[in-house]
């Protein structure tokens, strides 16, 4: 067996991760594999398998690297409960696009690790301490959840179509068969990633925990 190179690097997760985050955000998820992870990392992809022993557990990792970067510290305690949910999922948003094209794993992945738990646990205690029951604490988590990735994911195509110069052809509707669309871009403006995601999640907390809720525990 041939000696390892002295100015190797051990190899081992954090640096597997390392490099699969930097792949995804320099190339894109298409472009991680695991020839492609051993040639960054400067060794035989086999090495790799020793770690991580298939591309689902690469991609756990990759969720759990994204979920790692949710800096929930800016929640203030003393805020009214509404602040404190916009609070936690405004720290969601920041932390999903500073890796946008590693979005489709979030949206394929569930979140099953301690790891990638870690920063879900503080909202939950958020959504029991508004009164909510178990239940309605599974849903609406993974309605927050979808809304935050769904704004993410149309933030990320708007800048693509940005940088590619992509036109929507509104002119050749007919104003008969689309009157609201039609007045719609006459009237209205595009008021920013920012505005558009604090005017939806103002909604979902009001909705959430400003009044009554149709109970689910019925319905199951």
């Amino acid at each position: 067996m041939a000696p390892r190179k002295k100015d190797v690097e051990p190899l081992d997760r954090e640096r597997i991760v390392e490099a699969a985050m930097t792949i995804i955000d320099d190339e894109g998820l298409e472009a991680l594999s695991m020839r492609r992870l051993g040639a960054a990392l400067g060794v035989n992809p086999m090495a790799a398998y020793y770690h991580v022993p298939n591309k689902a557990a690469l991609y756990d990792l990759v969720l759990e690297a994204v979920m790692s970067g949710v800096d929930l510290s800016a929640i203030d305690p003393a805020a009214p409960l509404a602040d404190r949910l916009k609070q936690g999922a405004r720290a969601y948003r920041t932390a999903i696009l500073a890796h946008p094209r590693a979005i489709p794993v979030l949206a394929s992945r569930s979140l099953r690790t301690a790891a990638a738990l870690r920063p879900v646990e503080p909202l939950l205690g958020i959504l029991f301490e508004a009164g909510l029951t178990a239940t309605e604490t599974v849903a609406a988590v993974d309605c927050l959840a979808q809304y935050i990735l769904g704004v993410c994911v149309g933030y990320y195509h708007h800048t693509v179509d940005e940088e590619t110069n992509v036109q929507r052809e509104f002119d050749e509707l007919d104003p008969a068969e689309f009157p609201n669309v039609s007045r719609m871009v006459a009237e209205g403006r595009y008021a920013g990633a920012e505005a558009e995601f604090e005017f939806g999640l103002d909604a979902f907390a009001r909705g959430l925990l400003g009044g009554p809720r149709m109970s689910l525990e019925a319905t199951s």
